[in-house]
Parts: C-alpha cells; structure tokens; sequence
C-alpha cells in the first residue's frame, strides 16, 4: 500500500504540472502556427514592435528557412520575419469573382 502510494504521488504531480504548464503553452504555439499560416496579402498585422502593417508581399523560401513578409508601414515598406507577427487585426477583404465582359447587343438597322 505505501508503494502504491509513493508511486501515485509523484505522477499524480507530475500531472498537474502537464495541465498548468506545459498544455497551455503547447496550445497557443499551435494556435500561433495556424495564424502564420493564414497570413494573406492585404491583412492588417500588429507585429511584435507594435507596428500596425499591412502585409504587401509574403516570401516562403523554397529551402528551409524563415518566412519574410513585406510589410506596408503607410508608405514605408519594412521586411519581417513571420514569427515576428503577433496577431491578425483586420483580414484581407475576399477577392472579388471576375465579372464576364458585357454584351452589347448590336441593333442593325436595315432600309427597305
């Protein structure tokens, strides 16, 4: 019985300290992954400076690497490292579906 205690209480700490610690960090690095990913030209960015952007270009090397935005400070065009964005702010407004062109009906008028 006191075995089955002294081998319960350390992983009954060991748990505790998974859920308080360790889960809440392991869930928001996922959720900070997600939102790099969906970054998308034209979304407004706070970056970890506290620069308000907006994302004019985003380069994804073809080897292993950082992924840079280039960033649109109102005229002033900044390069970043995607980690370096701390949240979305407003997302890009959806592209708009190409309209067919207009048809103009040809009338013709004929003389008789």
């Amino acid at each position: 019985m006191i075995l089955i205690l002294a081998l319960a209480y350390p992983a009954t700490i060991a748990a505790l300290f998974y859920f308080a610690f360790l889960r809440p960090v392991q869930q928001q690095q996922k959720k900070q992954r997600e939102q790099l990913l969906s970054l998308h030209v034209g979304d407004e960015v706070l970056t970890q400076a506290g620069f308000i952007a907006t994302i004019k270009e985003v380069r994804v090397p073809e080897e292993r690497g950082p992924t840079v935005l280039i960033l649109d400070l109102g005229g002033t065009e900044v390069r970043a490292v995607a980690s370096a964005i701390l949240q979305t702010l407003s997302p890009a407004p959806p592209p708009e579906p190409a309209k067919p062109p207009e048809r103009k009906e040809i009338t013709e008028h004929v003389r008789t």
